[in-house]
């Protein structure tokens, strides 16, 4: 459970835009999904993966064209994982730049 991306469900839980090693635990209930995991940390593991979903990522940063190419995929191997890889990509991308919050609920 030392992973960003699979400590908690996604129906529920954070991500905040703070480089901390590992996920962080609520032992008091007192925060929803108990689990707070880092954008940054989170980002580190989808640029780790990526090859494995056939991403092709450029200084860790993805292209417009590569993002659009994924997006638009209907079928094939594993492009229901590429297109989630995307989504979380976009969603801690964004995380990181604005200073904000990732939340599932």
């Amino acid at each position: 459970m030392d992973s960003h991306l699979i400590c908690h469900s996604d129906c529920e839980g954070y991500y905040v835009p703070v480089d901390f090693p590992d996920p962080l635990y609520d032992d008091t209930d007192a925060l929803v999904g108990g689990i707070v995991g880092s954008s940054q940390a989170a980002m580190r593991e989808l640029v780790q993966v990526a090859p494995l979903l056939n991403i092709r990522l450029r200084n860790g940063a993805l292209s417009n064209a590569q993002a659009k190419e994924i997006a638009d995929e209907d079928g094939g191997p594993l492009y229901i994982e590429r297109q989630v890889w995307l989504q979380l990509y976009e969603a801690f991308r964004l995380s990181i730049e604005h200073g904000t919050a990732v939340k599932f609920c």
